[in-house]
């Protein structure tokens, strides 16, 4: 069955939702026998979810060694900043904004707070001005900027090909779908006559 939104609806169409396309499209990649045809589709989330919390893990280590926190508070910031963004990932596929600025965001924040709370490492006071904050931060965060370049690369590389095969596997799938469409139209046809 070819799913199409159109204004004139024949006879003998079945009408659906939004949401029962949506789950009727999801459950014939699921269920399609040819794993080469939907590989992309099935996993290509998980994927780029899996290589967002690598690079929250990365960025976590950074500050948190940085920061000298040893285990002070590291599941309270491994779940928002590697855990999270993985998930979110793979339910919205927004791979550079979850893979670099939210646990670019998160890190920091999360380490300067244990420093401060468990007396690990001098940090510049919010009543000092967030001038000297971001110095603070800038001087601990600048040694980490080439592995943040190749994280970035990495992920830009990795997002693009998962779209690029996503899109062939969608073309592939549609178009087999459209010749088992007109087989089955001529089938019928055959049948008629």
């Amino acid at each position: 069955m070819a799913l199409m939104k159109s204004t004139v609806v024949p006879d003998d169409a079945v009408s659906m939702t939004e949401m029962e396309a949506t789950k009727y499209v999801w459950d014939l990649v699921g269920e399609w026998n040819s794993l080469s045809d939907t590989w992309a589709l099935r996993y290509g989330s998980i994927f780029l979810g899996g290589l967002n919390a690598l690079s929250g893990v990365i960025i976590n280590r950074h500050y948190r060694n940085k920061l000298k926190l040893g285990t002070y508070g590291y599941i309270s910031s491994v779940v928002p900043i590697t855990v999270m963004p993985a998930m979110l990932t793979a339910l919205f596929h927004r791979h550079l904004g979850m893979g670099i600025g939210y646990p670019m965001v998160l890190g920091p924040a999360s380490a300067l707070l244990f420093a401060n709370r468990y007396s690990t490492f001098r940090v510049p006071q919010l009543n000092e001005g967030p001038k000297k904050m971001f110095k603070f931060l800038q001087k601990i965060t600048k040694p980490f900027n080439g592995s943040l370049a190749v994280i970035m690369v990495a992920q830009f590389i990795a997002s693009s090909a998962v779209t690029y095969f996503e899109m062939k596997n969608n073309f592939s799938l549609r178009n087999k779908m459209l010749a088992i469409e007109e087989k089955v139209f001529g089938e019928h046809e055959l049948k008629n006559r």
